[in-house]
């Protein structure tokens, strides 16, 4: 496979990928806790107001699932390991790293930063929450990328 193709599976597998994870992360606000909900937390981040902040963070979080699944693809196709199963585990690594580093800025500097009081407080069950999810979103991009290359 070409890096152009890589380039634009990545784009793809990404978007896919983060709309599983927004879906778990929506799914895990309704179900325990409201302030979960990364998505509404990200575009309130932005938009100062609960009013069309799932819009924004939806739009923000998809543009982002294509840049970080263009980044695993590449570094993926880099290694020669956009293939079964060595692309499933990266992926995974790839999630838990991203996840880590994602959790951390929560937790510790835009939960401070926050317009709404509501999202101000961030607690270690929401990191892990969010590490779980970014764990998810590289899990699908590599399986997605596993699958897409067993054709290739």
């Amino acid at each position: 496979m070409d890096i152009q193709t890589a380039l634009i599976l990545g784009a793809i597998c990404g978007l896919i990928a983060a709309f599983v994870m927004n879906l778990f992360m929506r799914a895990v606000g309704r179900c325990f806790d409201r302030r979960a909900d990364m998505v509404r937390a990200l575009g309130s981040f932005f938009t100062g107001k609960l009013e069309n902040a799932a819009a924004v963070g939806t739009a923000i979080h998809a543009c982002a699932g294509v840049v970080f699944g263009i980044i695993y693809f590449v570094i993926m196709q880099s290694m020669g390991a956009l293939a079964f199963p060595q692309a499933i585990f990266l992926g995974l690594g790839f999630g838990f790293f991203h996840g880590l580093i994602t959790s951390y800025a929560l937790m510790y500097y835009a939960s401070e930063r926050h317009p709404l009081e509501d999202y101000r407080k961030a607690t270690m069950q929401e990191g892990v929450l969010h590490l779980l999810g970014h764990m998810i979103f590289g899990l699908v991009a590599g399986l997605l990328g596993a699958l897409i290359t067993l054709g290739f």
